[in-house]
């Protein structure tokens, strides 16, 4: 019983570290959309229309 106990916990380990990874890859694409979406703001900034 004590082999499978341990063959869960190492699949619960690497499950977690899946996890982490595609968290922390969530973040750095939206990380990397807002420095995008920022940087065309700053290239063409709005200007309201003259009526």
């Amino acid at each position: 019983m004590n082999i499978l106990e341990n063959i869960q916990s190492i699949d619960f380990q690497h499950a977690l570290e899946i996890t982490g990874l595609g968290l922390a890859g969530v973040f750095l694409f939206m990380a990397l959309f807002l420095a995008i979406i920022v940087g065309v703001d700053k290239l063409f900034p709005y200007k309201p229309e003259e009526e």
